[in-house]
C-alpha cells in the first residue's frame, strides 16, 4: 500500500533546480510507493492551532522544475492529518514566529521525520555546545558585552553565529584592523566599527536570541565538508570550497562540491553526538566539519532537518542516494507510526 507523505516547504526560494528539494519532490512524485502532498510554510500559520485539517496540493503527476515552483498557486483540499503516514519538514529558516509551536501540535497526531518540539530546542544558540562540546572549536553563547569581548581579546580573529538561520546568511567574522573592528557577512558585506561594543550591538539588533561565537579556524579556505547522516548511518560526504578563496564556503554563495572522505575522528565525532538527536526524534543531520590548525576536522555545525546533501552526493557518486533516503522514509513510516499513534490502528 502507498504511503501518504505530507512535505512542507516555500518553493521559491530553491533557484537552483538541481537542489536538493526539488530533486527531491520530483522524487517523491515518480515513486509508485509514495502519494506526495505538499503544503505551503505559510499555510501551516494559517491552521487554527488546534485544528486537525490542513489545506494541501496533492501531486500526481512527473513534476518538473517549474511545477516545483508553481506548487503554491495549485489548488488545495482539505486533509485530516491522520490521513498521512510521515511529514517531513522543508521550509528554510528562519522560521517564522510560531512555525513550529503550530508543527508541535501536529505532531500529536502526525508523525515527523524531525520532531517539531524538540526542533524548537536544537536550534537553540547554546544545544551544540551542550552536546558537541568535545568535538567543536572554543565556543561561548552569550548577549553580555563584557563576555564577548574577552573572548574576543583571547582568539582575536572570532565567528558570530546567529541561531534560527541558514546558508551562511546568520555568520559573521569578527577582527581588529586598520584602528577599527571589521565585521563581514558574505550577504551583507563588510562593516567596520569604530569599539567592540558597537559590533554587538549591531548582531544583536538582529536576534532576539543569544549569539554563538567561536573561534575563527584558519584553515577555512581548505573547505566546509557536510557528511550526511539519517537516523545514525552516514550516508557520504562531500566538501564545499569557495572558488574565490572566501571563508564562507556555502554552496548558496560560491562554493563548489568535491567527494571526499570521512576520517575516523570525524565518525568518533558523530557517534558520540549523534545520539542526543535521535532521542529527540531529530533523524536527518548534516554534519558541517571545518579543518583546525592542527590538521584535525572539528565539528562547526550540526544541522537538524531540512539538511541538503542527498541530491548532491548522489550526483557526485553516481549512485542512488536519493532512492536509499526515501527507502529509509518509508520503513520508518511503517515502524514509528504504529508505536506512536496505535490508535490509528485499532
Amino acid at each position: 500500500m502507498s504511503k501518504n507523505f505530507l512535505i512542507i516547504s516555500t518553493p521559491q526560494p530553491y533557484r537552483d533546480r538541481f537542489g536538493d528539494v526539488p530533486i527531491f519532490y520530483r522524487h517523491l512524485a515518480r515513486d509508485y510507493r509514495v502519494n506526495l502532498f505538499h503544503v505551503n510554510t505559510n499555510q501551516v500559520l494559517n491552521n487554527k492551532i488546534d485544528s486537525s485539517i490542513t489545506w494541501a496540493t496533492e501531486v500526481t503527476n512527473d513534476l518538473s522544475y517549474e511545477q516545483f515552483l508553481n506548487l503554491e498557486n495549485c489548488p488545495t483540499n482539505p486533509y485530516n492529518l491522520e490521513q498521512f503516514d510521515l511529514a517531513f519538514c522543508r521550509s528554510l529558516k528562519p522560521f517564522p514566529d510560531n512555525y513550529l509551536n503550530r508543527l508541535s501540535h501536529w505532531s500529536r497526531q502526525l508523525l515527523f521525520v524531525n520532531n517539531p518540539t524538540h526542533k524548537q530546542e536544537q536550534i537553540a544558540a547554546d544545544f551544540l555546545l551542550k552536546v558537541a562540546q568535545d568535538w567543536i572549536p572554543e565556543t561561548i553563547v552569550t548577549r553580555d558585552h563584557d563576555t564577548a569581548f574577552a573572548f574576543w581579546e583571547k582568539h582575536q580573529t572570532i565567528i558570530a553565529k546567529q541561531a534560527n538561520s541558514c546558508g551562511g546568511r546568520g555568520v559573521y567574522k569578527i577582527w581588529y584592523e586598520d584602528n577599527l573592528f571589521q565585521l563581514d557577512n558574505f550577504n551583507q558585506g563588510q562593516h567596520s566599527f569604530n569599539d567592540f561594543s558597537q559590533v554587538l550591538d549591531y548582531l544583536i539588533a538582529r536576534t532576539p536570541e543569544p549569539i554563538q561565537f567561536v573561534r575563527y579556524l584558519k584553515q577555512v579556505s581548505q573547505g566546509d565538508k557536510r557528511i550526511v547522516v539519517v537516523d545514525g548511518e552516514i550516508y557520504g560526504a562531500y566538501l564545499r570550497r569557495s572558488k574565490s578563496g572566501h571563508w564562507v564556503n556555502n554552496v548558496s554563495s560560491d562554493g563548489e562540491c568535491l567527494l571526499t572522505d570521512i576520517t575516523d575522528a570525524e565518525k568518533e565525532a558523530i557517534s558520540n553526538t549523534v545520539g542526543a538527536y535521535q532521542i529527540r526524534g531529530l533523524h536527518t543531520l548534516g554534519y558541517d566539519f571545518l579543518l583546525d590548525d592542527d590538521g584535525v576536522w572539528r565539528i562547526s555545525e550540526i544541522n537538524a532537518g531540512n539538511i541538503g546533501g542527498f541530491a548532491r552526493l548522489e550526483q557526485l557518486t553516481q549512485t542512488p542516494v536519493m532512492t536509499r533516503f526515501v527507502d529509509w522514509l518509508i520503513n520508518f513510516s511503517e515502524s514509528k507510526k504504529a508505536i506512536a499513534f496505535p490508535r490509528i490502528y485499532v
